[in-house]
């Protein structure tokens, strides 16, 4: 695909800055949501895009003049659009500049936006989604795109009551590696909320004890967590790395989630055109 596609104009909105690592998650959302979106019309009634954080639909790369197109709009310019999307951010002037770039852009598709924090709007995401039927099969698609292990799994799961696919950024070299002392701590809950449990720094002082690297411990604790769901078992070691341009050095993984082996297939391409050895280094 020419990469010009995913560079866009400045137009005097908001624009978070972003690494230029960020290419290849934006690319990597946009050909799984092409895949997505064209491949399942024909078994679904309708196709709902969920971003639960969406951003300002454009962001700049650091230290250069260069901006994409990110997850929000680059959803909206698939071949085969969605029949609905669901935008979510806590930050209202990147939610009122993705309203403004939607309506000018994209202003005949059928969008909705929630402010606020996703793990407190989640009753308001769902709200906005079709009801379900006999005669009006929904499948959703959600990308979990958060800056640090600040989604909650409890959101997950509820989301999860509907026939959702998830994939989900997960910040593990960002934020678990670097702050883990904080968050063995008895009275730091953010990995507890993240994987939906407590258990888990029993299990990881017996994996330390044993060699096994952190990045993997979490990666794999989230994805048990995701099966106990009914999400198929082929999401295990199934991640796509990010890493930085300067030291080559894993930032986060994607990871993807579905109860079809339908959705696996569309990924396996992607993961294929994008994988990168050494994951858990």
């Amino acid at each position: 695909m020419d990469e010009n596609f995913f560079y866009a104009e400045e137009d005097g909105l908001e624009l978070p800055i972003v690494g230029s690592w960020a290419k290849q998650k934006y690319r990597i959302v946009y050909e799984y949501n092409e895949l997505f979106s064209s491949g399942m019309k024909k078994y679904w009634d309708k196709r709902v895009y969920i971003d639960l954080y969406s951003g300002a639909g454009k962001a700049k790369i650091e230290k250069s003049n260069q901006v994409l197109y990110s997850s929000p709009l680059l959803s909206l310019k698939v071949p085969v659009p969605y029949d609905q999307y669901v935008f979510c951010d806590k930050n209202i002037k990147f939610i009122d500049a993705l309203e403004k770039r939607v309506n000018s852009e994209f202003k005949n598709s059928n969008v909705n936006f929630v402010i606020g924090d996703c793990n407190e709007k989640v009753d308001n995401i769902i709200s906005f989604l079709p009801t379900p039927g006999y005669n009006n099969k929904i499948l959703t698609f959600c990308f979990v795109d958060p800056f640090a292990l600040i989604v909650k799994f409890n959101t997950i799961k509820k989301l999860s009551e509907r026939f959702v696919d998830f994939l989900v950024l997960l910040a593990f070299g960002m934020d678990g590696k670097r702050n883990i002392q904080y968050y063995l701590k008895d009275n730091n809950t953010r990995i507890d909320d993240f994987l939906g449990s407590n258990e888990w720094r029993k299990k990881w002082s017996k994996a330390e004890s044993e060699g096994v690297n952190l990045v993997k411990f979490l990666a794999d604790e989230f994805t048990e967590k995701m099966v106990s769901l009914n999400y198929k078992s082929e999401a295990i070691n199934n991640f796509i790395s990010i890493r930085s341009d300067e030291k080559n050095l894993p930032l986060y993984y994607l990871g993807f989630y579905s109860r079809s082996s339908r959705g696996y297939d569309f990924w396996k391409k992607v993961r294929k055109r994008n994988e990168h050895p050494d994951l858990f280094e």
